[in-house]
């Protein structure tokens, strides 16, 4: 899998979500005579491991049993092939959604369906003035995504950490 890299000086002021997927993952479809990775709409390569979905939409809403949680939804479409199709993976407009400093991350997949992705813990860190800073850590597939990946990972794989950045008012 070959894609453009965009160099980390280019992306240090820009906002959104910058995660690495499965990096064992990414390296397995690489290795694949026929691997082939996409990324557009508003997603870029970062780097050789990360993806960084733009920044689109943030809010804070009132969950079903009354308490409060805040969310942020990126643009981007990330999509991987192989094994003359029947590899094909797509994690596309990815929503975040923090309760109590525990996250969830959901994707769109190829159907009209998101699905919960991974499970985090999102904490805030110190940042620059004008930016929020968040670092996702002890990322775990769910049941529902094991199943994007064709069941080959368990629940509870760990998966890459991610950053977001925001700017202040986001």
């Amino acid at each position: 899998m070959s894609a453009p890299t965009v160099p980390d000086t280019d992306q240090a002021a820009a906002f959104g979500l910058r995660w690495g997927i499965k990096r064992s993952f990414v390296d397995y479809v690489r290795r694949m005579p026929d691997g082939k990775g996409w990324v557009g709409d508003g997603a870029l390569p970062v780097g050789t491991h990360e993806v960084l979905y733009g920044s689109d939409v943030a809010g804070r809403r009132t969950a079903a049993d009354g308490a409060e949680e805040r969310f942020w939804a990126f643009r981007g479409d990330v999509r991987f092939s192989g094994h003359a199709g029947m590899l094909a993976v797509r994690l596309a407009a990815p929503v975040l959604t923090l309760r109590d400093g525990a996250g969830d991350l959901t994707v769109a997949g190829f159907g009209d369906e998101r699905l919960t992705l991974v499970t985090l813990r999102l904490t805030a860190q110190p940042a620059p003035e004008g930016t929020q800073l968040w670092h996702g850590e002890d990322v775990r597939l769910t049941e529902a995504g094991t199943e994007l990946f064709n069941e080959v990972y368990a629940p509870g794989e760990p998966f890459e950490q991610m950053t977001l950045v925001l700017p202040a008012d986001g």
